[in-house]
C-alpha cells in the first residue's frame, strides 16, 4: 500500500511526468489499477485538489483530473522527491522515512514507472530486465513467459505513464521462424566471426535488424533472456554498450522449469 505523498508523485506524473500534460479520467485510473487502487489515492487526490494543484472536471457523468497551471510549479516540485524535502522542511512539515527512501532511490538514478500495469493475457510475469542497467534513460522492460510454452516469451515497457503500455511479443525458442530463435541464431553467427568470442547489442543489430526490431528493442529484450537463462554472460562494457560472449549453454539443453528449480534452492 503507498503513502499518501507516494501517491501524489505518482498521480502527478502521469499527468507530467513525462512533458506532457495529460488528461485522466477516473474510470481510467480504476481500470489500470484494479486490486491496486487504495484509500489513499482517495486522499492524495482530495488533498491536491484542495491545494489548488489539480483540477477536477465533470462533464457528462465523467471526472477527469487535470493540472492546474497557476500551480505547475508545485506540482513538479512534488514530483522530484529532493525539491519536495526541501520545501516540506522549509514549511516546518514532518519529514517521513519513506521521504528519504525515496529520495536515496532517485539518487540511485531510478525512475518513477507505472508499477501496476495488467499482465499480458496468457502469460506469468519471470523478471524485470532493471538488474542489468547501468545509465539512467535505459529502458526498463518486464520479461514474460508463456503459460502454454515456457520457451514462448513476452516484455512489456514499464517506463511509460498510464495508458501507454506496450507488449512486445519475441515468440518461442520452440520455433525457428520466430524473433528470439533468429535473434540466437545471430549471437551465435557474430560470437564466432569475433576471434575473442564476444559481441555487443550493435553486432546483433546488424546481423538482424528486422528480428532486433524498431530501436533494437526485441534484440535487447532477447540479450536479458538469454543472459538469465545462462546462454550468453556479461563480459565487459565497451563505451556504453554491455559485451557478451556466450556460456556453452544452448536452447533445449535446460528447461525454464530447471532454472526455477536451481534459483529457488
Amino acid at each position: 500500500m503507498l503513502s499518501v505523498e507516494e501517491w501524489k508523485r505518482w498521480f502527478l506524473y502521469q499527468l507530467i511526468g513525462e512533458g506532457v500534460h495529460n488528461a485522466i479520467y477516473h474510470e481510467q485510473i480504476l481500470k489500470e489499477l484494479g486490486k491496486h487502487y487504495d484509500i489513499n489515492l482517495d486522499r492524495a487526490l482530495r488533498d491536491l485538489i484542495d491545494d489548488g494543484i489539480i483540477m477536477l472536471i465533470e462533464s457528462k457523468k465523467k471526472k477527469k483530473y487535470i493540472v492546474n497551471f497557476e500551480s505547475l510549479s508545485e506540482a513538479q516540485t512534488i514530483i522530484s522527491i529532493e525539491k519536495n524535502i526541501k520545501a516540506r522542511k522549509e514549511k516546518g512539515k514532518k519529514i517521513h522515512d519513506y521521504d528519504y527512501v525515496n529520495y536515496m532511490d532517485s539518487v540511485n538514478e531510478k525512475k518513477i514507472v507505472q508499477p501496476f500495469l495488467p499482465d499480458p493475457s496468457g502469460y506469468i510475469y519471470w523478471f524485470d530486465n532493471e538488474e542489468y542497467r547501468k545509465f539512467k534513460n535505459q529502458t526498463v522492460y518486464r520479461i514474460y513467459f508463456k503459460e502454454t510454452d515456457r520457451m514462448n516469451f513476452a516484455a512489456q515497457l514499464t517506463t511509460k505513464p498510464m495508458g501507454s503500455s506496450k507488449i512486445i511479443h519475441m515468440g518461442s525458442l520452440n520455433d525457428p521462424n520466430s524473433y528470439i530463435a533468429r535473434l540466437w541464431r545471430a549471437v551465435i553467427s557474430v560470437s564466432e566471426e569475433n576471434k575473442e568470442g564476444t559481441f555487443i547489442l550493435q553486432d546483433i543489430q546488424d546481423k538482424d535488424r528486422i528480428a532486433c526490431g524498431n530501436n533494437r528493442q526485441r534484440g535487447k529484450i532477447a540479450l536479458s533472456i538469454f543472459k538469465k537463462l545462462g546462454y550468453i554472460q556479461q563480459s565487459e562494457f565497451k563505451g556504453n554498450s554491455i559485451r557478451f560472449k556466450v556460456s556453452g549453454k544452448k536452447p533445449y539443453s535446460i528447461t525454464l522449469d530447471e532454472i526455477f528449480n536451481l534459483t529457488s534452492k
